[in-house]
This record gives structure tokens, C-alpha cells and sequence, in this order.
């Protein structure tokens, strides 16, 4: 197969619909016991030893944020939802691009492009129902996707469900790829990926401030959970997942 030089999304699209988790229980079994790799270059000077870190707020949600595996099944405020929204993916200012407003938010993004949509199930949050809602960011406003507290597709689709039985906040970052990858080709599925990591820090952190815990999830079977929203993997899809609620 041929890829022309102007093609900026097939390659990318091969890689993603081909990306699923990794079948290879031998490879998984032999990484149980490891240690982590660390490196030191061979220099010529003595390496330069900085001064402690200053301490900071921002400093003591980093040291405070772990991956909680287990969750109490107790509700979370609004307000605390809300936060964590805003936080995440939320405007922090306005501003002229070219000919048109801008709205920039709490993450750089290539070219300004945002090609991230927020998806979240919530469950056992004051006064709003079970559901799965998407997050309307210049409204600051939650629309109803799908009503529920859980589904049977999300058990056969997140390898992590078991560990996030009880989390109130099942977050789900789609891409819209087009909107990176008609201005930067190939490269700009790369700054979505780079993108969906900002905002899944900004939601461990704003978890941690709210006193909640937090599970990064990157083990999901694209074509089920894809299948289960409602996109094709291909011109909207799934990239990243992400669980907040009362660690146990």
C-alpha cells in the first residue's frame, strides 16, 4: 500500500484502529517483575546538584495525586464536578485568532485547533441524574448523552472496569482527528495524543484538590468503546479514559 505524500490521516488512522491492547499475556506476565530504568550519561564535570523545590500548592497536589484502584460508592458535589470540568478542558480567556474570537482553555493546543471532545458517565452526583453527558465548554454546561449509571458494554470494553466499580467520574477524551490534521497532517494525531495528556493531568490534579482519587486508563478495546459512543474510530474516536471518585 501506497500512501501519497499530501495523505495527512491514513497512516495515522492505520496506526490507531491498529493500536488495540496488546494480546501477548507472555510479554505481560514477564513485566511483573521489573525494575524501573534510569539513566546517567557518562559527563566529564560533576553534575550540577539543583536546591530543593520551593514549596508550593501546585507541588503538594503533585506528591498527593496516585492511582486509586478502589473506590467508596458515596457521592460527590456539583460543585466539585464542576471544578474538575473546568479545570480539565475549561475557557480561561478569550481573545482575537484572525478574523475570529478565540476561546483558550487550561491546555495548550496545536494551532489553537482544540480537537478534544469530554465525554463523562456520571454517577451518584448531587442533583444530576445517572447519565453519560458531554461537556459544553463555552457554555460550561453538561448535555445528556445517554442515561445510566453503568452498562454492560463498558465491562466487555474497559480492561480496568472491576477497579472502577464505584468511581463516580468515568471520563472518555474523543479526538476529532480532522481538526488537527487538515493544518498538520500525520503530525497532528501526535499533538492529539500530547493534548489528551494535558488534560488527563489537569483531572488527577483538580481530583486531588477535591479530595477524590484518580485512574489513568489506557486499557480499553477501541472498536467496543468506540462502538458503544457511537463513533467510527476513525473520524472520532477515543483516546484516552480516565476514573475520579472516593478512594476507599
Amino acid at each position: 500500500m501506497i500512501i501519497p505524500l499530501k495523505d495527512g490521516e491514513t497512516l495515522s488512522r492505520l496506526f490507531h484502529i491498529n493500536s488495540e491492547p496488546w494480546a501477548n499475556t507472555e510479554a505481560y506476565e514477564q513485566a511483573k517483575d521489573y525494575e524501573v530504568e534510569y539513566q546517567e550519561l557518562a559527563v566529564q564535570r560533576e553534575p550540577i546538584s539543583l536546591p530543593e523545590a520551593s514549596p508550593s500548592r501546585l507541588m503538594e497536589l503533585l506528591a498527593a495525586r496516585q492511582s486509586c484502584r478502589e473506590y467508596e460508592a458515596k457521592s460527590i458535589s456539583l460543585t466539585a464536578l464542576s471544578s474538575i470540568m473546568a479545570c480539565a478542558y475549561g475557557i480561561t480567556r478569550t481573545g482575537a485568532v484572525g478574523n475570529t474570537q478565540g476561546y483558550f482553555r487550561t491546555v495548550p493546543s496545536a494551532g489553537g485547533l482544540f480537537p478534544l471532545e469530554i465525554y463523562v458517565l456520571l454517577r451518584n452526583v448531587d442533583e444530576v441524574a445517572d447519565g453519560i453527558y458531554h461537556y459544553n465548554v463555552r457554555q460550561h454546561s453538561l448535555e445528556l448523552f445517554r442515561e445510566g449509571g453503568w452498562f454492560d458494554d463498558l465491562d466487555k470494553a474497559l480492561i480496568f472496569a472491576p477497579l472502577v466499580a464505584n468511581a463516580n467520574l468515568i471520563f472518555f477524551l474523543t479526538a476529532v482527528f480532522k481538526r488537527s490534521q487538515k493544518k498538520y497532517g500525520p503530525r497532528g494525531y501526535r499533538y492529539i495524543l500530547l493534548e489528551a495528556g494535558h488534560i488527563g493531568q489537569n483531572i488527577c490534579l483538580a481530583a486531588t484538590e477535591q479530595g477524590l482519587g484518580s485512574l489513568c486508563m489506557g486499557g480499553y478495546f477501541d472498536g467496543k468503546l468506540n462502538g458503544f459512543l457511537g463513533f467510527d474510530g476513525l473520524r472520532d474516536g477515543v483516546v484516552y479514559s480516565l476514573a475520579v471518585g472516593h478512594a476507599k
